[in-house]
């Protein structure tokens, strides 16, 4: 494998976006196991298997509710690595063979109901219930398929399980949306070799059709034009889709206005002004599902600050605000690296969003636990002390660990003193 450089304070990319990208398509073996990882080709066929299902409940309780199992015609990835995975997000979907329980894929994410969950709403105790899915690569034969979330102390819990039959009648396999147009706007080649990208337009109309092309293609060249994507665009293909939308814009709830779009985007999601996102999973999943797709951009027609990304799902960022590049690309860490925030200044709508005790599974914050080694040890900058005092002149451009991080400026800690995690004033 090449060399890899980096420019900027990469700090967090480093820790979150690297490993996915180069393992995405990559066989190994599990923690050195002996047995070998479950093969694509004698589990799965090169499709995806999606599950629909309402997630309820309140600020300590998960359940869930089945809405659909459906069929979609392209499987993204991974294809090599489908166990194995770094262990990040609030959720992770398991496929086991139900005869001798073996497991054939698990990958983590996380979702919005997650993020309500941690709201001053939640913790009053009231109730909610929001669409999401779970999807993984179509079955050969019958699997079980188990969700399991993980509790405040870290350790994991099932908290739904289902026998699937993919062979079952009672399987959807609608093509909704089959007549819009799917853009190739740099394809590095099949699925299975490639982080397959997809960019999904919101709130543009049919007269806004070439708008959105020529949005979606700038968006990607500063996709290619961002280390350390350019190191490794060779391993990169996006493509875009948009939306059908009767009207122009997202949803802005505390202005009083609601727009007719296809994916139903909103600011002011949990009453938070900035944060833009949608919770019609159906919806954009139909949408998604005429390409093959990794991970899914947003992109919404608005001249707004905002912007929202969840790891797993999507991230979300406007299209013609003077920030929208470094949202585009800040966003992405979340939603494809599973980063979290390392800023600790901003308003945002969560409280105790990181349990004090408890390490955060995000990879580019650590609460720094006694007898933990810090995971981000391997690329600490040499002779640079841990914890890392907020010097500028002398570890601005090193890695190490700097106290502040995850909405807290105590007790947190993140690889750099600045990175697209952390503000827009930076170059990595």
């Amino acid at each position: 494998m090449k060399a890899v450089r980096f420019v900027g304070r990469p700090g967090g990319w480093l820790a979150g976006v690297i490993p996915l990208a180069l393992l995405w398509a990559v066989p190994t073996r599990a923690g050195g196991a002996s047995e070998p990882l479950p093969a694509f080709d004698d589990h799965f066929l090169p499709k995806g298997m999606r599950i629909d299902l309402v997630h309820t409940g309140t600020a300590t309780r998960d359940e869930y509710a089945l809405d659909a199992v459906r069929e979609e015609p392209f499987w993204g990835g991974p294809y090599g690595r489908l166990v194995g995975l770094p262990d990040h997000g609030k959720h992770r979907v398991s496929v086991l063979d139900p005869a001798s329980g073996r497991l054939l894929f698990r990958q983590g994410y996380s979702s919005l109901f997650a993020e309500w969950q941690t709201t001053d709403e939640a913790i009053s105790g009231a109730v909610r219930a929001l669409e999401e899915a779970v999807r993984f690569p179509y079955p050969k034969a019958p699997v079980d398929v188990v969700v399991a979330t993980r509790a405040a102390d870290g350790t994991w819990h099932d908290a739904w399980k289902l026998r699937v039959d993919p062979a079952s009648h009672l399987v959807d396999r609608e093509r909704r949306f089959a007549g819009l147009q799917v853009i190739d706007l740099a394809v590095a080649g099949p699925p299975e070799t490639t982080v397959d990208v997809l960019i999904l337009g919101d709130g543009y109309t049919d007269a806004e059709a070439e708008k959105f092309a020529r949005d979606a293609r700038r968006f990607a060249r500063v996709f290619l034009e961002t280390e350390p994507f350019r190191e490794l665009r060779d391993r990169f293909s996006l493509r875009a889709i948009r939306a059908p939308s009767r009207e122009s814009g997202p949803d802005e709830p505390r202005r009083g206005v609601f727009r007719d779009t296809g994916l139903s985007s909103t600011f002011n999601t949990f009453d938070s002004a900035r944060y833009l996102t949608s919770g019609r999973s159906r919806d954009f999943r139909d949408v998604a599902a005429l390409a093959p797709y990794d991970t899914i951009f947003m992109l919404v027609n608005t001249s707004r600050y905002g912007g929202g990304g969840i790891f797993g799902l999507y991230a979300v960022f406007p299209s013609d605000n003077e920030y929208d590049e470094y949202v585009f690309v800040h966003e992405f860490g979340h939603g494809f690296g599973g980063l979290g925030d390392e800023y600790f200044t901003s308003s945002v709508a969560y409280s105790d969003f990181y349990p004090r005790g408890v390490e955060p599974w995000e990879p580019n914050v650590t609460a720094l636990l006694p007898g933990r080694p810090l995971k981000w040890i391997g690329r600490v900058t040499q002779g640079v002390p841990v914890p890392t005092p907020a010097d500028a002149t002398r570890f601005g451009g090193a890695v190490g660990a700097f106290e502040g991080a995850g909405y807290a400026a105590k007790g947190l800690y993140r690889p750099s003193l600045d990175c697209k995690m952390f503000s827009q004033g930076n170059q990595g």
